[in-house]
This record gives structure tokens, sequence and C-alpha cells, in this order.
């Protein structure tokens, strides 16, 4: 079984069997570690691991509503780098991963954040980035967040280079619509899982 904990990115794997899904309408990354988020993310993480099982298979898709709004806000606010907001999205992450991994019988991989997507400032946050500005958050998140899975042994599933555009935005023919990635990736999600997993 593949447990899929993530954002609403992960309802692309909602028509195959092969994929459970599971978590809040909108967790982020760097609030999956507090006990008080009002998504109630880590919460739902924890009942969901009552059903996991020896060599079950969670993949986390988380990062994407932190690269679209979250890296750009703190990086004006602060003065920090994407960098340095990234680091710390990822330390969080990170310890919540770890923790999964080696406290449950199950097995994690982790999905990295989609390409810049064409929705705008919808909902008027004070700071948005340009697309431009969202596409290099993007790639500086999924370099930091491979390294991390490399560092730690934890499968890592790459997709971002194959579903963006020289500028790193997402390719039109993989959008569903603004914002969301389309189930024609899923077999390229399992390509990669495979490397790691190459029983399922």
């Amino acid at each position: 079984m593949i447990f899929c904990f993530g954002d609403s990115h992960a309802g692309k794997f909602g028509a195959d069997k092969r994929f459970t899904l599971c978590g809040p309408p909108a967790p982020t990354a760097y609030g999956l570690a507090n006990e008080k988020n009002k998504s109630e993310s880590l919460f739902l993480l924890r009942q969901m691991l009552h059903e996991v099982e020896q060599n079950d298979i969670i993949l986390f898709s988380l990062g994407e509503i932190d690269c679209r709004v979250h890296v750009f806000r703190q990086h004006v606010l602060t003065g920090k780098s994407y960098a340095e907001v990234c680091s710390d999205i990822i330390a969080r992450y990170g310890r919540i991963l770890l923790a999964v991994r080696n406290d449950n019988p199950c097995e994690i991989a982790v999905l990295d954040v989609p390409p810049a997507v064409k929705q705008g400032n919808e909902y008027e946050y004070d700071f948005y980035g340009s697309r431009n500005e969202r596409a290099s958050i993007a790639k500086e998140f999924n370099s930091q967040l491979e390294t991390f899975c490399k560092e730690n042994e934890v499968c890592f599933v790459k997709l971002h280079p194959r579903i963006s555009d020289e500028w790193g935005w997402l390719k039109e023919e993989y959008a569903v619509d603004d914002v969301h990635v389309s189930s024609e990736v899923v077999p390229f999600v399992v390509q990669e899982l495979q490397k790691c997993f190459p029983d399922i």
C-alpha cells in the first residue's frame, strides 16, 4: 500500500488504486511540525500511522504552498534569502519525516514540489512573488530537499525536471488548472518510486 500524505497536489494520485490519499486540504511542510497547526496536519498524520503496516510506503507531498506563498513572504518580512527560508522549512519538515521512518514499520518517500504555476495573487496576500520568483524558490527548495533525502537515505521522487519548461514553469500539458498538476504525471512518479522500491 502507498499512502500519499499531502496537500491538494496529492489529489492526482486518487484514480490510481495503488495509492491511498490522506491529509487535510492545505497542509504545509513548515506547519507539519506544529502541534497547534490550524490544518491539524500532524494530528491527521498520526491518525494515518495507525493504519500503516509492515512494508507500506508513505509518500509525502508537501511544500508547494510553502513555495508558492510563504517563502517569498518570509523573504520580504525578514530579509532572509530564499535559501535561508527554505532551509528553515526543510529542517522542520525533515524532523517529522525521520521520526515517521524511525518510529514506524514503514518506508517513506518524498515528492519534490511542482514547477511554478500560473496562479496569481488571487487571495490578495500582502506579499506574493512573480512566477519567475516562485520558480526560483521551487528550484531552491527542491535542491535542498533532495540533499536532505540523500544525506538521510530517504527516497526522493524527482518529478520537477520532467514537467517544467526552461523557465521552471509547469508545462501546459501537465496543468489541470492554474495551480494543480494533472494525473498524467503519476506514471513518472511510479517510475521514480520503483527505483527505491522495485516491488510496487
